[in-house]
């Protein structure tokens, strides 16, 4: 492979100028090299069709006005802006730039956040060096699929800390082009596409990765934990984000996730058999769609919870690709694996997603997750028995009307808060 010239930057674009400023001077002022600078292309895909004017026009035409010409190489650097004629949200806007982009590896930045000074020549340096000196490419011949940095995050709302190595962070690598169109792997669209887009994306690209090994392989860039600056992107908390203003933005979420869930697990299987690998990766599969659908089952008792404890009111669609998506992922684990799965697995998996994944646990008041799995949640509604996952928006507003509860976060009609409150009756005889 020929050393790379060029890099493309690729970031979706939303909010006022004031805001992505920031991301595009950090493009804009790349160590470029002297005696053999390196292009970088920024490719800035305009989703914020609130701010157009009457004209179609974009704020962000100012960067590539004469007047902003004066700030920058552009001999080595280049800036070109994709209007959206209708949103396509962070993860279509990100697959539309990069496609469109000139070369063949790309970074993608979000608009509110920043580049380190020399990500670009950093990668470019790693990528040229892996091809001309590195001896496994010199002995196996593999490919570059892509190369991982790090995202530094910080400020009071912020991680502060940094997340290095294979992240789901999409900011944290610099990919192949090439390898994500011949492995099929793109983003969400529609509102999927909205927040929580990274987690499909990284996870299909990760998972064809890892079962193409014989010609395809990735690098990190060098950690030291004793140098104090390395990371390749920054992550600039923004309290004007989308994500941040949005009151429903953690009910998105559940839904969006549950949805990505089903994706990845369609794109893992649509892979193993496209590959002939399905036998092999049979045992691994059984175990990604349970721990998969207990994220889901924690997850659907959250936002009943949420909506009954509390005064928030969901929006009706994200109730529907909610409960949609976690039937979707019961019926596979269901129909396809749960008759030949034992109770250590499941007991060690709700062990492990409660304690070991970003899930919001919650106390079943409905059954256990066999129950949930065997039969459904079956609950009354209007003296109607219903089963939860199959409620009308407007009938699982008035059923979480009917739920209470206390103190420990136990729903108090539950027969495990019934059977407490029996023992503690001053009545109660335990010889009973």
């Amino acid at each position: 492979m020929e050393k790379i010239k060029g890099i493309t930057v690729v970031s979706p674009m939303w909010g006022d100028t004031k805001i992505t400023n920031r991301m595009v001077f950090s493009v804009i002022h790349q160590y470029l090299g002297k005696d053999d600078p390196i292009n970088v292309e920024l490719v800035l895909v305009d989703d914020y069709l609130e701010g157009r004017g009457s004209n179609d026009e974009s704020a962000y035409e100012y960067y590539t006005s004469e007047e902003f010409k004066k700030f920058y190489d552009t001999e080595h650097i280049s800036i070109k802006i994709i209007k959206n004629k209708e949103h396509k949200y962070q993860g279509e806007s990100r697959e539309i730039g990069f496609l469109a982009g000139t070369y063949d590896w790309f970074i993608l930045v979000d608009c509110d956040d920043m580049l380190s000074p020399n990500a670009c020549d950093r990668y470019r340096h790693i990528i040229n060096t892996y091809y001309e000196n590195d001896e496994q490419y010199k002995t196996d011949k593999k490919e570059l699929a892509f190369v991982c940095g790090y995202l530094y995050s910080f400020g009071e709302h912020g991680y502060e800390h940094n997340i290095i190595g294979e992240s789901i962070w999409v900011q944290s690598r610099c990919y192949n082009r090439e390898f994500i169109k011949l492995n099929d792997v793109h983003f969400p669209t529609g509102t999927n596409s909205r927040q929580g887009e990274d987690y499909p994306f990284i996870r299909k690209l990760d998972y064809a990765l890892r079962h193409q090994e014989d010609k395809w392989t990735s690098v990190k860039v060098p950690y030291n934990n004793n140098m104090d600056c390395q990371a390749t992107a920054f992550w600039w908390p923004n309290d004007d984000s989308l994500s941040r203003k949005d009151p429903h933005y953690s009910h998105h979420l559940a839904g969006w996730t549950m949805a990505s869930s089903n994706s990845i697990l369609d794109y893992f299987m649509e892979f193993n058999k496209k590959h002939n690998i399905e036998e092999q990766e049979d045992e691994a599969m059984k175990h990604e769609v349970l721990n998969m659908t207990i994220y889901a089952f924690y997850n659907l008792l959250d936002f009943l919870r949420e909506v009954a404890a509390t005064d928030y009111k969901p929006l009706k669609e994200d109730w529907d690709i909610l409960k949609k998506s976690v039937a979707l992922l019961r019926g596979k684990l269901k129909d396809i694996f749960w008759d030949e799965i034992v109770y250590s697995d499941v007991e060690d998996m709700l062990y492990n997603v409660k304690h070991y994944s970003d899930v919001h646990f919650c106390e079943s008041w409905l059954g256990t997750f066999y129950d949930f799995i065997n039969k459904g949640f079956i609950i009354k509604v209007s003296n109607i028995k219903r089963n939860v996952l199959e409620l009308s928006y407007d009938e699982m507003i008035k059923y979480c009307g009917s739920l209470q509860f206390d103190g420990a976060g136990h729903e108090i009609h539950s027969k495990q808060v019934k059977a407490w409150t029996k023992r503690h009756n001053p009545n109660f005889n335990m010889k009973k």
